[in-house]
């Protein structure tokens, strides 16, 4: 084994113990069917679920997740995404069962300080272009602004939505729908999780993780150009899995993927650029399989609830089941070094 590889392994087991084996986790709130995370830039941590949207709070008991309220009631909320001062979340209901079809939300909440959270019905026109997704999935914010809406369909070829909005009214507005704007052409198909980082977009889908490139007007070109009329493919496998993946979340340079049906932490660091100029990755850390009940999304904590050290983890469980404990809930992990820090991420990914 080389020198470089053996370092890779000390510094994984010295840096965080909890990712070379079991976790070491506690409790932050419970939450029915766990869902997804967003941190505003202030702090205030929000976390999707089966029943809504909840802030988490601190208490005497120490922590508690204070209900949003929300004009469409009870809704299985999945994504969440900040624009400017609305937070948007996308939630199903099936009011004819199951086998019935799908009724889609695309909800907003302005961020007050000191307010709770109060979700409203985004603008739509008619007939609703939510009712053409199978399942509103993932939500990111594209450098220009617009949503992006991962469309979860298991039975049928879907992509990513591009979705333009006016947030200058009492509600935001939907002024354009693109359905399958990341798509087939793109090598995706059944989109669950979405993160943008800069110009960079990373999407989940089934067993794989991959990352495109925006262009400087916006959008995800095929091929990118190299120059003297070469062009490259503008898709990066990160990472490929043989369970079903859920979420990612970008850090440290690399990104962290939660493993759904394995129940584990992936953390995929990166390791340069290929001949084309291409970014690689390589895996870094993983914690054992079944450490978590069903991971649906990570986050490194910030400030003032948590800090670099706090790797915040939804744990859903069973799908569609709501009460027991096994799952349903916010965790906490453990990390040994500040993953905001740096020298943190430098160790993490074996510098």
């Amino acid at each position: 084994m080389k020198i470089a590889s053996l370092r890779r392994l000390a510094l994984a087991a010295a840096v965080i113990p909890l990712l070379a084996g079991c976790l070491e986790k506690d409790r932050i709130a419970s939450i029915a069917d766990a869902e997804n995370q967003l941190m505003t830039p202030d702090g205030r941590l929000i976390v999707s679920g089966g029943t809504g949207v909840f802030e988490i709070k601190t208490a005497a008991s120490g922590f508690i997740a204070q209900p949003a309220t929300s004009e469409a009631g009870r809704c299985n909320h999945t994504g969440l995404a900040q624009i400017g001062a609305w937070v948007f979340t996308a939630c199903q209901q099936r009011p004819w069962g199951l086998l019935g079809p799908p009724d889609n939300h695309l909800l907003a909440a302005r961020l007050v300080a000191g307010q709770p959270l109060h979700f409203v019905q985004v603008e739509r026109a008619s007939p609703d272009p939510m009712e053409r997704l199978a399942l509103p999935n993932g939500l990111a914010v594209a450098p220009n602004g617009r949503l992006l809406i991962a469309d979860y369909n298991l039975f049928m070829l879907a992509g990513v939505a591009r979705v333009g909005l006016d947030l200058s009214g009492a509600r935001p507005r939907i002024t354009s729908f693109e359905p399958n704007w990341v798509g087939s052409a793109h090598g995706i198909a059944h989109p669950n999780g979405v993160r943008v980082t800069g110009n960079e977009l990373f999407v989940s889908d089934f067993s794989f993780v991959k990352r495109y490139q925006f262009d400087a007007a916006g959008n995800v070109p095929v091929q990118l150009p190299l120059g003297g009329g070469r062009f490259v493919k503008n898709e990066v496998l990160v990472y490929q899995g043989l369970t079903v993946l859920d979420d990612i979340q970008p850090h440290c340079g690399g990104l962290i993927i939660t493993d759904f049906a394995g129940g584990r932490l992936i953390y995929m660091a990166p390791d340069g650029d290929d001949a084309n100029g291409m970014p690689t990755y390589r895996l870094a850390l993983h914690s054992g399989l079944q450490s978590l009940q069903q991971p649906s999304s990570v986050l490194v904590g910030r400030g003032p609830l948590f800090g670099g050290r706090d790797v915040l983890v939804t744990e859903k469980g069973l799908l569609n089941e709501f009460s027991s404990d096994y799952g349903n809930k916010l965790s906490r992990v453990k990390s040994e070094v500040d993953l905001n820090d740096p020298s943190g991420c430098a160790r993490v990914n074996g510098g």
